[in-house]
């Protein structure tokens, strides 16, 4: 097969001069991504992410049945932007609270399975035991933010 590099330049360069403004460039997304860390969206990625924080590997999966408990159809993509899209929904406290509620609950189904794995092997408990703490305490971090969220705080 031969490649003509001339002609896939060409439709490189003529599509990125019909990108216009609907493309989003790198350092915009870098933008966007730093402002959301400073919040609590980053906070929720960052525990969320990371099963090493939060005790329990989330999958895209899993995001997207939170997002649909929630009412939020999200698109199946990173996981990092699936939850910040979930979280964008939220406009009150009350649907906080909510989607934090599911957000546990998924949390505690996936410790469920940790559960059933150290009845049925019990030496394993020992691996798990980190597990579970790390779960109880992303659950603090969840109560702790809806804590300190007053009312009139503007979600949008």
């Amino acid at each position: 097969m031969d490649f003509n590099i001339d002609s896939i330049k060409e439709e490189f360069e003529n599509f990125r001069n019909n990108c216009g403004s609907s493309c989003i460039t790198q350092e915009e997304n870098e933008v966007e991504d730093e402002q959301e860390e400073s919040g609590f969206i980053g906070i929720v990625q960052k525990y969320l992410l990371a099963p090493n924080r939060c005790g329990v590997y989330l999958s895209r999966l899993d995001i997207k049945a939170i997002g649909l408990a929630f009412g939020e159809d999200v698109q199946v993509r990173e996981r990092k932007r699936m939850i910040r899209d979930i979280l964008k929904a939220v406009t009150s406290k009350e649907k906080l609270i909510k989607v934090f509620s599911i957000i546990k609950e998924a949390v505690d189904t996936k410790l469920d399975a940790y559960e059933n794995i150290i009845k049925t092997f019990p030496k394993t408990k020992e691996l798990f035991e980190d597990k579970f703490k790390k779960a109880e305490n992303f659950k603090k971090v969840l109560d702790k933010i809806v804590d300190d969220i007053d009312e009139e705080v503007d979600f949008v």
